[in-house]
């Protein structure tokens, strides 16, 4: 008997503030993370109320996706649960950003098959 077990992928919408991404020295292998602001959830850190800043592990070709240049952005990404190991040599189960959904793509190609609007008269004599 096989068993298929799904991936543990998820949609996360994040308001990113700053990326960054650095090489590790001994393995050359890129980095990446994602800040973004989230909300505090009520009684989570005693009275504290508002937002905070999260930094999520990301896969570097995700950056390349993120434009900060007109300031933070909100952003749609998937994301899996990876086996991670820190500088410590730690290893957890973590939340990694793995590709930018973008909502704009998605809304023209499912409006490719509809025929554009016609002209009015009045745009066809200027």
């Amino acid at each position: 008997m096989a068993f298929a077990i799904p991936a543990a992928t998820s949609i996360t919408s994040l308001f990113v503030t700053k990326t960054d991404y650095y090489t590790k020295k001994d393995t050359g292998e890129v980095m990446a993370t994602v800040q973004a602001l989230s909300p505090i959830p009520a009684g989570a850190q005693g009275n504290a109320k508002g937002y905070e800043v999260t930094e999520y592990r990301a896969d570097a070709s995700v950056l390349d996706q993120v434009d900060l240049a007109q300031g933070p952005v909100s952003v749609k990404f998937e994301s899996q649960i990876r086996p991670v190991t820190d500088r410590f040599g730690r290893t957890t189960n973590t939340q990694v950003l793995t590709k930018v959904i973008n909502e704009h793509q998605q809304r023209h190609s499912t409006s490719q098959g509809a025929k554009p609007a016609p002209l009015s008269t009045d745009a066809a004599k200027s």
